[in-house]
């Protein structure tokens, strides 16, 4: 750990800025030992350090190896020797301050997982952090920084080796691999041969002598041929390649397509260019393979059967001879019976599926659906107490999982006819115990009964009398004409109640009085109850008598006017009065119409009708009112307004709600509610309106309108063109000019500066583009303004540097 922690001190003070150049993303695919970059060449140049250590970054055990810390930064390189000799390598990194590190392991008839167990596996490391010679590591022998470099390998025929090459200073420069002083041939350059064919369940393996590259073999690299074709390679798969079609394999599986229909000899064939590591095109092979007779799975598939009865029997129908039997029945349930029968507990469909397997061990599959039809759930509600002769309705509380509907339904009494009714109404005419059965079907057919007993108990017997001729505050008198206790079959009257028919509720009362505060037809009703809930009710109309008010009506008037308050007789023979309170006994006026004029204020008066039998009727306000007086002023969108374009908007502010308006704007007339208008003389203007609002009250209001005349050219007296981003050009306010020349003149009458555009901006140079120098400088300036006087203007410049 000591040697750990000097070597990172030093190599710290050797690092360049990381921008000089890029590393490469992290997890780059050869960044792990399965797969390293095969060697087909003897010097690789690699610009880009790498980041990380890949997928896997494990690989490596720091108590196995030299380096300690394991893979960093890394790369790995494969290759298999093709004679034998000595290896050699160098490691020359770009940037002569960058730390490289190695380690080569033999994997000769092992994987890359052996490394990290097998400390064997390492051949030859170094980790030794750059003290010079440019950065220079390898197994070449050199004598120049021995540390950095150890010794050539020998090496034998059909070994295989790995290379992890680790950038311990994460710095962002790449190396230089040279190979080219081993007197051993490491890369290949013999092309791969097809070592066998084989059949398998759904095509053929084909196996080649040596590793072949994924990305190079596709399905338009084989033919099949043979009984019953054409037939075509739909895929390709072996479990030592990636789905992005990285790394290499042996094997490779081709799935043939249409599946064959018959056992017998069939022709395959490597038609296409498949490499191995180093680009070696393998040699081109048919062969003759026998395919066995695959597996044919059938089944039958069964009826749809209802939920509360289904037994389902499924058989295998097809032609093969079958060892086994999987069958899978879509909701958990399984089997390896040749006939199962099976029942599901849920309603639905249901995927079947039944796999089988022949003696030569390949499978097929069948699958099927059934439907489970879901079963009604029939259900009724019955309430606590049944009375005799009372209309009851059944609610049909039925329920229907799934996707079905009710078809049909039938209700069955005990003592009377049955019923196809959804909702059947049935009065139970016999007291003692009954019984009620339902039967519902859904629209699949299937059934379900639901049954209840009740008992019906007997219903009690009432009776009373109304008072005529009763008018609205007399009292009203109800005579009852029933038994309040009585024995009816052992039950008894326990309660009774009326119901006036005003919201008033009496308790046990023979002959209740009640006095009815609005004339009108109430039904009164009396309920009696017996000890068993059973109620009788009888219903009678008290009529209590009253004449309706007067038909008021109290129009609202413009302040001041004349207003007419009329209460018409809505009965004949009625007659009208009126009265300043509502409690007044005597009445000031006598008529239909009653005339007040002005309407200064606002008063109530209250009106009654009296009719020919000196019946009063309910006395009625009348309002004499008037509108509410709103207020308003004239405003302008400028108090102020200056030439050119004097555009003004008048409108009322205020609480006027205008219908109709009249402007006198000074120069013109408008009746629109908010006119807009263009003055064409300076001047003070008088702006009058007048209002009728929505209730036709009018209003005046009035306002001055200023419209000035102010100058049309306001020229700067100094600017400073020193490129301080402040008054760093000389420009005038102007407002609509034409015909425009601004001149500048030095202290000698010389022209330095022309305008021709009132838009102009000068910078503080001369014709030539010379600065001018700081200075008094004279100007001269003559336009047409917008209504054609002429404008002059002369004075002086200062410019200040």
């Amino acid at each position: 750990m000591y040697d750990l922690l000097i070597r990172s001190a030093f190599v710290s003070l050797l690092l360049f800025p990381a921008s000089l150049l890029a590393q490469l993303p992290p997890n780059q695919p050869e960044q792990d030992c399965i797969f390293a970059i095969p060697l087909c060449q003897d010097t690789y140049f690699q610009s880009n350090a790498y980041s990380g250590a890949g997928e896997n970054p494990d690989e490596i055990n720091g108590e196995n190896s030299c380096m300690k810390i394991g893979e960093r930064n890394s790369v790995w390189y494969r290759f298999t020797v093709q004679t034998t000799g000595s290896l050699c390598f160098t490691i020359t990194p770009v940037d002569p301050l960058d730390d490289y590190d190695w380690a080569l392991f033999n994997l000769t008839n092992a994987g890359c997982a052996s490394i990290y167990d097998d400390p064997s596996r390492e051949v030859s490391c170094n980790w030794t952090y750059n003290n010079g010679c440019g950065g220079l590591t390898g197994a070449n022998g050199s004598s120049n920084c021995p540390d950095q470099n150890e010794p050539c390998l020998n090496v034998v025929a059909g070994e295989t080796y790995v290379l992890n090459v680790s950038n311990f200073t994460s710095s962002n420069s790449g190396y230089t691999l040279d190979f080219s002083q081993s007197l051993a041939d490491l890369y290949d350059d013999i092309s791969p041969n097809v070592r066998s064919m084989s059949s398998f369940c759904h095509g053929v393996t084909v196996e080649f002598d040596e590793p072949i590259l994924c990305h190079t073999v596709d399905s338009l690299d084989f033919t099949f041929t043979g009984p019953d074709g054409p037939y075509h390679i739909s895929d390709i798969l072996s479990a030592n390649c990636s789905e992005d079609g990285s790394g290499y394999s042996y094997t490779f599986d081709l799935v043939v397509s249409p599946p064959i229909s018959q056992a017998g000899n069939y022709q395959v064939a490597l038609v296409g260019a498949v490499t191995d590591f180093c680009g070696n095109v393998a040699n081109l092979h048919s062969q003759s393979v026998f395919m066995p007779q695959p597996p044919v799975a059938a089944m039958n598939t069964p009826a749809p059967q209802c939920q509360e009865i289904n037994q389902f029997g499924f058989a295998y129908t097809g032609p093969s001879s079958v060892v086994s039997y999987q069958w899978e029945f879509g909701d958990g349930g399984r089997s390896t019976h040749p006939t199962p029968v099976y029942q599901y507990e849920d309603f639905g469909r249901f995927d079947v599926s039944l796999v089988i397997r022949d003696n030569n061990g390949c499978r097929d599959t069948a699958v099927t659906q059934v439907e489970v039809l879901p079963a009604p759930v029939a259900a009724f509600h019955v309430p606590p107490t049944i009375c005799q002769g009372e209309a009851l309705t059944f609610s049909n509380l039925s329920y229907f999982p799934g996707n079905a509907s009710l078809s049909s339904q039938q209700w069955f009494f005990s003592d009377g006819l049955p019923s196809t009714e959804i909702n059947p109404s049935h009065v139970f005419t016999y007291e003692d115990s009954q019984w009620v059965l339902l039967e519902v079907f859904n629209n699949f057919g299937c059934r379900d009964t639901f049954s209840q007993h009740i008992l019906v108990y007997p219903q009690p017997n009432v009776e009373f009398l109304v008072e005529d001729n009763v008018c609205m505050g007399d009292t009203a008198n109800l005579v009852y004409q029933g038994t309040i206790r009585s024995d009816i079959a052992n039950d008894q009257i326990v309660d009774w109640y009326w119901n006036m028919g005003d919201s008033t509720i009496l308790g046990a009362i023979l002959e209740p009085a009640h006095i009815y505060d609005t004339a009108g037809i109430y039904p009164v009703t009396l309920s009696i109850v017996s000890d068993k809930g059973c109620v009788d009710s009888l219903v009678q109309d008290q009529i209590i008598h009253r004449p309706p008010p007067p038909i008021v009506s109290d129009p609202r008037v413009c302040f001041g006017d004349k207003v007419f308050l009329e209460a018409a007789t809505p009965i004949e023979g009625g007659r009208t009065y009126w009265y300043h309170n509502r409690q007044d006994s005597e009445h000031f006026f006598r008529g239909i119409v009653h005339e007040v004029n002005p309407v200064v204020e606002w008063d109530t008066f209250y009106t009654e009708i009296i009719s020919p039998r000196g019946c009063v009727s309910e006395r009625v306000a009348v309002v004499q009112s008037y509108h509410e007086v709103g207020e308003g002023t004239i405003t302008f969108t400028d108090s102020v307004v200056d030439f050119p374009q004097p555009i003004v908007g008048f409108r009322v502010e205020g609480t006027i709600i205008g219908a109709e308006y009249n402007w006198d704007l000074g120069e013109t007339t408008s009746i629109h509610e908010a006119p807009v208008h263009e003055y064409s003389h300076p001047g003070r203007y008088r702006i009058a309106v007048n209002i009728m609002d929505i209730y036709g009250c009018l209003y005046d209001l009035e306002r001055v309108l200023h419209i000035r005349n102010v100058p049309q050219v306001q020229v700067p007296s100094a600017f400073s063109p020193n490129g301080d981003g402040f008054n760093d050009e000389f420009y005038i306010g102007h407002q609509m000019l034409r015909d425009f020349s601004f001149r500048v003149f030095n202290r000698f009458g010389e022209e330095i500066f022309v305008a021709e555009s009132p838009e102009f901006r000068w910078d503080g140079t001369g014709k030539k583009g010379e600065a001018i120098r700081q200075g008094v400088y004279m100007y001269h300036l003559q336009a047409i303004d917008y209504i054609g006087n002429t404008i002059r203007r002369e004075g002086a410049i200062s410019l200040i540097r």
